[in-house]
């Protein structure tokens, strides 16, 4: 008798059916490492993480599921909506039965449909493009050594105490809040579940205040291992005194990660910093590239000049066709949806728009005309604390 094959939301699953698959699919067994664990800001059974999964059911027997989870970004003021991928599972008895393909492919249009702009993930490169995924958005990274602090500042103490926040009742997650919405790029997090969400992949929150002022909050930051995922603070000037007293506090070495649009930041530590790397901050499928460009366009011009100018592409996006004209004048932009009847300067499929646009390195943006080159790449950007 041929099964029934249900492919879409997982609304009706029991949570329990749900986690057990997830977790015999990645081979997850002890509770350091199940997803309840490692991500409780989305696996929580209060937060019922199977309205977000899509899945598929053989005779509504469980047997594959995708997690689609909503969370928005706002960027100089646009507020984006975006949805993450993880959990991509397939029980070991359904396996090779093109499960995985036909929930991440209703999960995608489902997104599109939804009016979700973009769409992040972590995994094997080749594996997702299929899907429209792809690395991009330039992150640094900065290993900071004993012997940098050391030579650098020599025997002055560290200016901040540090601490970690493990309730989450703190009335420091107030600060911490209504800093980060201050920013150019602010991620939107509810007060009720911030720690869940600090907590992502056994992180650790940390928040420095100055005991010279009776411990006035001079800011936070996220540490996951021997990396510094996410770091804000009340004056980019205490930053440097930020790196010193996490580096006391943590007693080792560590990397700091941070965004391009950091330079104040950057400029600072590259200047001790053993060691200095650019890498992809995730695997991005940008599904309106129109609302992307204006956006992360808008925060390149909060700390650079760009060259006047007008570009219109033609995209071949995984959410659909956009032929868009993009201009650049006197430090204000637009980005506009013209008609098929404009012509366009270039015409780009999806991946290769990503790389071109997004992407750190790009073969075809270095022998481009020099307003592409000044243009981009634009600082697309996701906190890992916002990874699923």
């Amino acid at each position: 008798m041929e099964k029934k094959i249900y492919c879409g939301r997982g609304n009706a699953v029991p949570y329990d059916e749900l986690m057990s698959v997830l977790n015999t699919s990645f081979g997850f067994f002890t509770p350091e490492t199940e997803f309840l664990g490692l991500l409780p800001k989305l696996y929580r059974e209060q937060y019922r993480p199977q309205d977000q999964n899509w899945v598929v059911t053989e005779d509504g027997v469980l047997a594959a599921a995708i997690g689609a989870y909503d969370h928005e970004i706002i960027v100089c003021g646009r507020r984006l909506p975006c949805r993450g991928v993880g959990n991509v599972a397939v029980h070991p008895d359904h396996r090779h039965k093109g499960y995985m393909k036909l929930a991440m492919n209703q999960a995608i249009a489902d997104m599109v449909k939804d009016g979700i702009v973009l769409s992040t993930l972590g995994g094997r490169r080749q594996r997702y493009q299929y899907f429209g995924y792809d690395k991009a958005g330039p992150a640094y990274h900065f290993s900071i050594s004993r012997d940098n602090i050391r030579h650098t500042y020599g025997d002055a103490p560290a200016p901040f105490a540090v601490r970690e926040v493990t309730a989450p009742s703190d009335p420091v997650i107030d600060e911490i809040i209504a800093l980060t919405e201050t920013g150019r790029y602010a991620p939107v997090r509810g007060r009720a579940v911030y720690l869940d969400i600090a907590q992502t992949w056994k992180s650790h929150l940390l928040v420095l205040t100055n005991p010279a002022e009776d411990h006035r909050f001079v800011g936070y930051c996220i540490c996951v291992g021997d990396v510094l995922t996410e770091l804000r603070l009340t004056d980019n000037r205490d930053f440097m005194g930020l790196v010193r007293s996490v580096f006391a506090y943590l007693d080792k070495g560590f990397t700091v990660g941070l965004p391009s649009y950091e330079t104040e930041q950057i400029k600072a530590i590259s200047l001790i910093a053993e060691g200095i790397a650019i890498h992809p901050s995730m695997m991005y499928n940008i599904l309106n590239y129109a609302a992307v460009i204006e956006a992360f366009m808008a925060l390149k011009l909060t700390y650079t000049t760009l060259p006047d100018g007008e570009l219109t592409l033609l995209i071949h996006g995984h959410g659909g066709d956009e032929r868009i004209r993009i201009t650049v004048k006197e430090g204000k932009h637009t980005v506009e949806t013209v008609s098929e009847d404009i012509p366009v300067d270039l015409e780009l499929g999806h991946l290769e728009a990503t790389e071109l646009l997004f992407g750190c390195i790009s073969a075809d943006r270095e022998t481009a005309s020099p307003l592409l080159r000044a243009w981009f790449p634009l600082p697309l950007w996701m906190y890992r604390a916002d990874e699923v």
